[in-house]
């Protein structure tokens, strides 16, 4: 198929763009343009760094306040009755305005409750989401330590600073074994390995060399 442009057009059209070429940028326009060099900048001098405080790093809460917080019943409907609700009186007693639940929003549970109605909620809000603790219980972190600490592998180095969510170092690594095989009966255990410290036993995904858990002797 042919298409018949008339020669006119086509020197119109390119000595509009001839023309538009040799346009330059003012100084208004390009403050700062360097042809010589690319610069594109104004050159101002760097901005001053701020004065903003530097939060903590790390303020977590304790692994075993943390995980005692993560495993309290969550009772439904905790505050089901509202912040305004108050007490039915006994018989023959004075009217009561003493809520009979804890205030919060209507329908809010021990785990939805905002944490500034909830200490539990508002620790839980200061722990990385990979450094929840698992829910085992008090008995069932004596059996890690205890088989754990039997087993004959040295203690790695540097191993009782860190924490959940840490990840091993390659030296550390040398220093990861399975978990022994009593503890295969306890849920949540089965895919992972040990690190030990001198003071706290690691527990460790072997694939990401990551800290699951810590769990203090």
């Amino acid at each position: 198929m042919r298409y018949d442009v008339p020669l006119t057009a086509i020197a119109v059209a390119l000595a509009a763009g001839i023309a538009h070429a040799d346009v330059r940028p003012s100084r208004t326009t390009d403050p700062g343009f360097n042809p010589n060099t690319g610069q594109i900048n104004p050159g101002h001098a760097p901005s001053p760094w701020s004065t903003t405080p530097v939060l903590p790093q790390d303020n977590r809460p304790p692994q075993q306040q943390a995980r005692a917080a993560l495993m309290m019943p969550d009772p439904v409907g905790v505050s089901s009755l509202g912040p305004q609700a108050a007490a039915p009186a006994t018989i023959g007693a004075a009217a009561s305005t003493t809520p009979a639940t804890p205030p919060g929003p209507i329908g809010a549970t021990l785990q939805t409750m905002p944490a500034k109605f909830s200490k539990r909620n508002d620790m839980l809000d200061h722990l990385p989401i990979m450094a929840w603790p698992l829910r085992l219980s008090d008995e069932q972190q004596r059996q890690i330590v205890q088989a754990v600490m039997a087993d004959k592998a040295q203690a790695a180095p540097s191993a009782d600073a860190l924490k959940p969510a840490a990840t091993l170092s390659f030296e550390q690594t040398r220093y990861m074994h399975p978990l022994p095989q009593q503890l295969s009966v306890i849920a949540g255990l089965q895919k992972l390995d040990f690190v030990k410290g001198k003071k706290k036993v690691l527990l460790v995904e072997p694939a990401t060399r990551i800290v699951v858990d810590e769990i203090g002797s």
